[in-house]
């Protein structure tokens, strides 16, 4: 069943009732023997989104909850300490030599959906 925000008009108290969607709402605020008169408010509910489709971040598996936890494990861990120093020798003179760059692939040209229908030939007049 919904729950349903009310506010009283005479005492601005809000509350809450657990009501029935068929149920009509309140009139009247019957707390406290203030009898003013209520007005439902709207407000925001929670749902959950449930199939296909969905964001993977919604429901994860426990198994992907244990990867986040050890991911920022390893971040944090990675940030605190001092990066390791590597030594890489130095390269020979004859591995020296600047590479030349690749010339980039072409891309094919894109296919128009339209290209590939059967034209109409025009019809000649006599």
């Amino acid at each position: 069943m919904p729950i349903y925000e009310y506010e009283c008009e005479k005492c601005h108290t809000t509350f809450e009732v657990i009501q029935p969607i068929s149920a009509s709402p309140l009139k009247k605020h019957a707390e406290n023997g203030c009898n003013g008169k209520v007005q439902r408010l709207v407000s925001a509910s929670g749902f959950i989104l449930k199939g296909s489709g969905w964001y993977a971040t919604d429901y994860p598996s426990e198994s992907r909850k244990q990867g986040w936890d050890q991911e920022s494990k390893q971040a944090n861990s990675g940030a605190t300490e001092a990066p390791a120093k590597t030594e890489t020798p130095a390269p020979a003179a004859a591995e020296a030599k600047p590479a030349k760059p690749k010339p980039a692939a072409k891309k094919p040209a894109a296919k128009n959906p339209y290209a590939g229908a059967k034209k109409k030939k025009a019809k000649t007049s006599k």
